[in-house]
């Protein structure tokens, strides 16, 4: 059976990008809504999903382009000297590869992020990173400790996909640096009982997911559980001077609302689901 979780991240980056995941999510296809715990209407977010009693969230984790939970002393080896994380993932792997994050106030930051979710009172039912940082093998084992702490089964695991046309170096690059780190990853997922989806789709077209591409997505669903992360959104002048990444946020919300993928999906026969509602 084709089972479709549709993600949409960063429920609480701003106030433009919350309203936009839940539009997605009340008229459109977004199964799954992941909470950013440090973007800068995260406690609006959080209050939203107690007062719409949401019941169960993914958790987006961060450790670029925001602001720590954790106060700014404990974790001086990740933030700037404006006491924000690393502008891009790139400032931060730098950092990494050079020895100067400490991994304890990694766990800690990441630590304080599970705890602000849980006073959402929703269930968490599955674990990511902002940027996909997680990728990196340190940070996955970090992450696969806090997805045992709080009872969290699912993962997210970058996998191969299919390229869309038209091809550019920048799918290239992407679809090589899963090919890279997947092994690792999987590796480390098998080793601690957690699991995944067993396809992913995304990460490719990241930013750029609109509906001729997410058509394009649905007709070659496989067998199985995927997950397919999008990024909806209302264009407003935050999002324009600092979250360039989302600006085709529109663009997604359109396709994610479209009758003609809801038409495709009930075509193909696609099963819209949730993560709480599968069974390991």
């Amino acid at each position: 059976m084709k089972k479709l979780i549709v993600t949409a991240d960063d429920f609480g980056l701003t106030h433009s990008i919350n309203e936009g995941i839940l539009m997605a999510a009340r008229e459109g296809i977004v199964t799954n809504i992941n909470l950013i715990p440090t973007g800068e209407a995260a406690n609006e977010a959080i209050e939203v999903i107690k007062y719409d009693k949401i019941p169960e969230i993914g958790v987006h984790l961060a450790l670029t382009e925001t602001r720590p939970v954790t106060s700014i002393r404990l974790v001086t080896s990740l933030v700037d000297e404006t006491g924000s994380f690393p502008t891009t993932r790139i400032k931060f792997l730098k950092k990494l590869l050079s020895g100067r994050i400490d991994m304890e106030q990694v766990r800690a930051e990441l630590k304080s992020q599970m705890d602000k979710a849980a006073h959402s009172g929703a269930r968490i039912t599955n674990l990511s990173s902002h940027e996909h940082l997680h990728m990196m093998p340190e940070i996955f084992k970090v992450i696969i400790d806090l997805a045992k702490e709080y009872n969290v089964r699912y993962l997210r695991v970058l996998k191969k996909e299919a390229i869309i046309l038209p091809f550019s170096l920048k799918k290239i690059f992407r679809s090589a640096v899963v090919g890279y780190f997947h092994p690792t990853m999987e590796k480390l997922l098998k080793k601690s009982g957690l699991t995944a989806a067993d396809n992913f789709l995304g990460f490719l077209d990241s930013g750029a997911i609109g509906e001729g591409v997410l058509l394009r997505m649905l007709a070659d669903i496989k067998e199985g559980v995927t997950e397919l992360v999008v990024h909806p959104g209302f264009l407003d002048p935050v999002v324009l001077h600092r979250y360039r990444f989302h600006i085709n946020c529109e663009e997604e919300l359109y396709a994610l609302t479209s009758p003609r993928v809801k038409r495709v999906i009930a075509a193909n026969g696609i099963k819209l689901c949730k993560y709480g509602e599968l069974t390991v």
